[in-house]
């Protein structure tokens, strides 16, 4: 029997600019970000940072966006999930473009206002040949009646704020420190409005900043393993790139709000399951513990002002007045993680715990559990009474054998977390729409529906099979009984 969603429920695919964008042609490189600096450079290549592939070699979204806007329109979805690459728009410095600011005691932006010149100063360093590039990428969208969730900010920073190579051989003497530097923020809020005063028009639902918490562990706290620039591990660093980030959020949310008070404004975190190996009291709070550190901190952070400044497990910092919150709060969910309690009193409580190989495992070791779509989305909305929308999940699958049955039966799941949970969950977004550039392990994780066969893109069979379920809003279960 048929589950069907609600009738107004958002199917559609996701993708990021840097990571699709580029491709053969060479007015679709941008070369003038931290990331496509990383991806190139000889030292952090050798360093096995990354992969050696580059975002040059992908599928040129930037000049073929017709082709796969027409692959979204012919698998049924009803929306898109795209986004703008700062560094495309502003190749160069918008620091000495004035903004009215209010910081606080620390130095922290709270509020931003512009005067009545500010586009026309921005208009005169941004490229206004990108700018109407955009436009005409999101004007074939609407054409096509698609909605647009436009991201506005992931990941990829522009040169002149972080040199991420420098910073990653000595940040002490980096001069562009990127999200370390509290003037990022303030540079994100002058950005935030000028692509909100040149795109609102088209955008349906605006996503502020893709996986902030992802941004701060993996460049700062794990980024001598996950490989994201800066390739940094410090605990101090990251409570400062997540205070920053969380700042940034809260002032983009205030820009668009302000201008907009229509306009649907949301931040996304990257999700996991994290499931106790054992059902035990040093378990259960090892795993309570790693959910807070890994999404539950940045999200209090961004949505409510609470630091905690020494990550231990306490809010050590309130600043609520400063922090206007979230219209709804977007889940990025692939796997689950089975965390291991270590039983040593001599190691610190911040590193008393192990993660496990994956059970039942996709092409990067990430651990194939549907259900838990269901129990992070329960959590998550329990805890912060927001709506909320399933921005990405998708599985790395090279041979095409499980991308199928794992989109069947996380929408099963996410069914039964709308209609039996009562869960206002208002969209689902594919990861992604065709095999791309994935960041620090290039390309050699295939998440897309179309994959790549002697240079042309192909549909797959989990193509079809989303097309099914994007045609008749619902996806079948043989078990279900409606009653």
């Amino acid at each position: 029997m048929l589950r069907k969603f609600p009738e107004d429920f958002m199917f559609g695919t996701a993708t990021s600019p840097f990571q699709v964008e580029m491709g053969k042609s060479r007015d679709s490189i941008s070369p003038e970000s931290d990331w496509y600096q990383w991806s190139h450079n000889d030292d952090i290549i050798k360093k096995t940072y990354v992969s050696g592939d580059f975002p040059d070699n992908g599928p040129d979204f930037w000049n073929n966006y017709r082709e796969f806007i027409e692959y979204c329109i012919e698998m049924g979805n009803n929306s898109i999930r795209i986004g703008i690459d700062w560094a495309r728009i502003f190749k160069k410095s918008t620091e000495k473009v004035n903004a009215i600011i209010k910081k606080n005691e620390n130095g922290d932006i709270y509020q931003m206002d512009f005067s009545e010149n500010f586009i026309a100063q921005m208009d005169s360093i941004a490229d206004l040949g990108a700018v109407e590039h955009y436009k005409k990428i999101m004007e074939y969208i609407k054409l096509k009646k698609l909605k647009i969730v436009l991201t506005a900010y992931h990941w990829p920073l522009p040169l002149w704020l972080h040199d991420a190579v420098k910073c990653n051989e000595d940040i002490s003497k980096c001069n562009k420190k990127g999200w370390v530097d509290r003037s990022t923020v303030g540079e994100f809020g002058k950005y935030i409005y000028y692509i909100w005063y040149k795109f609102n028009n088209y955008v349906d639902v605006w996503h502020t900043i893709n996986e902030p918490n992802i941004i701060a562990i993996n460049g700062y706290l794990y980024g001598n393993l996950e490989g994201f620039p800066p390739g940094l591990s410090d605990y101090q660093l990251t409570v400062e790139v997540m205070r920053n980030l969380a700042y940034a959020h809260n002032i983009a949310y205030k820009i668009i709000k302000r201008n907009d008070k229509h306009a649907y404004v949301g931040i996304s975190m990257a999700m996991p399951y994290f499931e106790p190996e054992l059902d035990t009291e040093e378990n259960n709070f090892i795993v309570n513990y790693v959910k807070y550190i890994f999404y539950g901190l940045q999200l209090n952070s961004s949505l409510y002002g609470n630091f905690d400044n020494s990550l231990s497990g306490i809010f050590n910092e309130s600043r609520p007045e400063e922090f206007a919150g979230t219209d709804f709060i977007g889940i990025d969910y692939y796997s689950r993680i089975t965390v291991r309690y270590i039983n040593n009193d001599n190691i610190d409580i911040r590193y008393r715990f192990a993660f496990l190989p994956c059970k039942k495992c996709s092409d990067n070791y990430w651990d194939i559990y549907p259900e838990g779509i269901r129990f992070v989305s329960t959590e998550i909305f329990n805890q912060y009474r927001k709506p909320l929308i399933i921005l990405e999940n998708g599985i790395a699958d090279s041979k095409g054998i499980l991308r199928k049955d794992f989109i069947e039966k996380h929408l099963i799941e996410l069914h039964r977390t709308i209609k039996d949970g009562h869960i206002p969950v208002k969209g689902y977004f594919h990861w992604s729409l065709m095999d791309n550039y994935e960041w620090a392990r290039g390309y050699k994780d295939k998440f897309g529906l179309y994959t790549l066969k002697d240079e042309k893109f192909e549909k797959t069979e989990a193509s079809e099979f989303y097309s099914t379920v994007c045609h008749n809003n619902g996806v079948e279960d043989k078990d279900y009984r409606d009653y």
